[in-house]
């Protein structure tokens, strides 16, 4: 079972964490080297100036007091409530999630730049101003690398009890959430945008909501359909047989998707978790009036039971891998699994 090597692989990581960085020591005459997603980065001391480009790394400093000069710039209204005070002008914004703004980093005078998922490919741009570390977290062992990116700022910071403290108070969530899911047979993960509703499989971007549920997927790799093309928009002033071209290509990719989520929920999953894009950006609450519009998912069992949870979209398509973002998408499936009581059997 799924469910069982899951809850496994977080009793080995609880044990690792437990004695993690308690004995690291403190910055040499030489300095300190730090792994990190892309390489390694040595720092000369604690880190007194630190831009941060990733919001799941934000989430974490935010989460251990640690201090941030710098953060990017999002529109109005789709800064998470909890990080809402990183949106006033006491915090520099240094570019967007995807494109730093170089000059205002630079003159920021940074000592260490996070980087992370959109903004990892700045590496080496940024690395030329100052020390730059990549906390992106894995799809393939997700709470293994959250863990670790919540170590790694503990040592740099010497913060190692606190680091070590919240890690365990992560892992302990996640171990008894594995133990509710384990319960509750299976589960299907939506990811909505716009009128679309796509089923997502295990150790993707989204599909690592499986691993931190600990609920068996009802859907494998296999399920995961062909490969996406990289779409470029189509003009505006793009001849005519263009844009009824990139209509029909666009046609067909919907059919080919409802023809897969049709087969999937054949297998009549006892849980949906939605992820729903719009919302992230505050255009709707949630996406249940896409899903009831949805024939194969308003028929469904899970559907028709009200064994549905809508995750923030906010928290999963923005933040992802934050300490505080986990903790509280834990919390909400933890309700909505105690809410409805034993599942019917099948």
């Amino acid at each position: 079972m799924l469910t069982q090597r899951l809850t496994t692989s977080v009793a080995a990581v609880l044990a690792v964490a437990a004695v993690t960085l308690t004995v690291s020591g403190a910055f040499a005459e030489d300095g300190r080297e730090f792994v990190h997603a892309q390489g390694v980065v040595t720092l000369p001391d604690i880190p007194r100036k630190v831009v941060v480009l990733d919001l799941a790394a934000l989430d974490t400093l935010d989460a251990l007091g640690i201090p941030v000069v710098g953060v990017p710039a999002l529109r109005e209204g789709m800064w998470p409530d909890y990080l809402k005070k990183y949106a006033g002008e006491k915090y520099a914004k240094v570019g967007s999630l995807f494109e730093p703004d170089l000059g205002v980093i630079r003159g920021l005078e940074p000592d260490l730049i996070i980087i992370g998922g959109r903004s990892r490919r700045a590496l080496d741009d940024l690395t030329a101003i100052a020390p730059t570390m990549d906390l992106s977290t894995s799809t393939t062992g997700f709470i293994p690398s959250v863990v670790n990116n919540i170590l790694t700022l503990g040592a740099i910071f010497e913060i190692e009890q606190q680091a070590t403290a919240t890690a365990l108070q992560l892992l302990n969530d996640v171990r008894a959430l594995h133990a509710s899911a384990g319960e509750q047979s299976n589960g299907l993960l939506l990811f909505t945008v716009g009128e679309r509703v796509r089923p997502q499989v295990p150790a993707t971007r989204f599909g690592i909501v499986y691993e931190l549920v600990g609920i068996e997927p009802i859907v494998t790799p296999a399920d995961a359909g062909p490969p996406r093309e990289r779409r470029t928009p189509v003009p505006d002033d793009a001849p005519a047989e263009v844009k009824a071209a990139e209509e029909s290509r666009q046609k067909a990719r919907d059919r080919a998707d409802a023809e897969r989520l049709a087969q999937i929920l054949a297998r009549q999953p006892q849980w949906l978790f939605v992820i729903d894009r719009n919302s992230a950006f505050r255009e709707r609450d949630n996406a249940a009036d896409v899903l009831a519009a949805t024939d194969d998912v308003a028929s469904s069992d899970a559907w028709k039971a009200g064994r549905v949870i809508h995750l923030s979209g906010g928290g999963w398509y923005l933040v992802g891998g934050g300490v505080q973002q986990l903790r509280q998408t834990i919390a909400r499936i933890e309700a909505a699994f105690e809410e409805a009581g034993e599942p019917q059997p099948r």
